[in-house]
């Protein structure tokens, strides 16, 4: 399940580093005003140097503790972290075209093209501040608590708490720059994982050098491209039941078709493979991805929210996904295209058929 979240993953780790019940209206207007200046001010940042520290806690227990050092420059980008329990070493380069990974424990390399990623990669603290308002905006409710002084900047402590107890991001508080605003402090709890992120330093009138945005990588060092790590060839529907060992439920094709069935290696000995099918309108146009894998305990659904198939199913507003066990093999679909909904989906899985009987 994680492979095909690859890419949500590596934009976490690099970019998102970063209750009062008795509140009165009147404060959470003022969070929505503070939120539309945000969007609104044309204040931006494109140039600052930042050290931060990130703890991850598993309940009571730090798990992860990484130090990190943080060089912007208009497009180009370098972070190098530093985990403090493990030892760990790590470098990320990205100048607008492309980002590497440095892992200097293992001594690896990861890349990726970021050429057609700049709503992604190339943002400023103030477009992040947005981008994690937008995507928290249906899901968690906000709230000023009050203002307060991080290194010597005025700041907003802002209270963001999800509407359903099992949402993925959990609850945030963040602690914005008044004049940049840039996330300094940040707080999060989902499940039994509580994340704190704060900057220790920052200059936005930084001196950097003709060496700041390069990165020495040893010649033996592997590097590896992320699109060819997970690339897959296409298969048929026989093929794809013999890598699953069994045949499978598929959605009819009478609205909409399959364009595309690949099969990935889930590198685990219990969940074997996992089956990929795309599927889109008539004219070719992608509405979601379906994903089938052995059923295990890392599928479990552990707060249903709703029923598929007469199923209780899982939905994640987030992600826009839903999934669900069936006879030993579990299911998990994720919206390509906001224009069809939960319900389309749900009424199209009605009318599943086997694999079996489409080859």
């Amino acid at each position: 399940m994680l492979k095909r979240r690859w890419k949500e993953s590596l934009i976490g780790l690099i970019i998102f580093t970063i209750v009062l019940g008795g509140c009165s209206q009147d404060m959470q207007v003022s969070a929505e005003e503070i939120i539309h200046n945000a969007i609104e001010s044309e204040k931006e940042i494109t140039e600052f140097y930042g050290e931060a520290e990130m703890k991850v806690f598993e309940g009571e227990e730090l798990a992860e503790q990484m130090i990190m050092k943080e060089y912007h420059s208009g497009s180009d980008r370098k972070i190098v972290m530093e985990g403090k329990l493990q030892g760990e070493e790590a470098e990320a380069l990205n100048d607008g075209e492309m980002m590497q990974v440095y892992d200097k424990t293992n001594e690896t390399v990861m890349e990726v093209d970021t050429s057609e990623m700049e709503d992604i990669y190339a943002l400023s603290p103030k477009e992040n501040f947005q981008a994690m308002i937008d995507t928290m905006e249906d899901s968690h409710t906000y709230e000023v608590v009050g203002e307060e002084e991080l290194l010597d900047r005025d700041t907003f402590h802002i209270k963001i708490e999800a509407k359903e107890a099992n949402s993925l991001l959990g609850d945030t508080e963040v602690w914005v720059d008044k004049e940049t605003w840039m996330v300094i402090k940040s707080i999060s709890e989902a499940a039994e994982i509580r994340t704190e992120s704060e900057y220790t330093k920052l200059d936005f009138s930084p001196e950097f050098d003709e060496n700041t945005f390069t990165m020495e990588i040893p010649d033996d060092v592997e590097i590896n491209n992320i699109e060819d790590m997970f690339s897959s060839d296409s298969v048929t529907l026989e093929e794809a039941e013999e890598a699953l060992g069994q045949e499978f439920l598929i959605f009819p094709e009478e609205d909409i078709q399959i364009m595309d069935i690949q099969v990935h290696d889930l590198d685990n000995e219990q969940s074997g493979e996992e089956i990929q099918l795309s599927y889109g309108t008539k004219e070719g146009v992608s509405l979601f991805e379906l994903f089938i894998s052995i059923a295990d305990e890392d599928t479990t659904i552990e707060d249903p929210n709703m029923e598929i198939r007469g199923i209780p199913a899982e939905y994640e507003e987030m992600f826009s996904s839903m999934k669900w066990d069936e006879d030993g093999l579990n299911y998990f679909v994720m919206r390509m295209d906001n224009e069809e909904g939960v319900d389309d989906i749900i009424e199209w899985a009605e009318d599943m058929v086997l694999s079996s009987e489409e080859d």
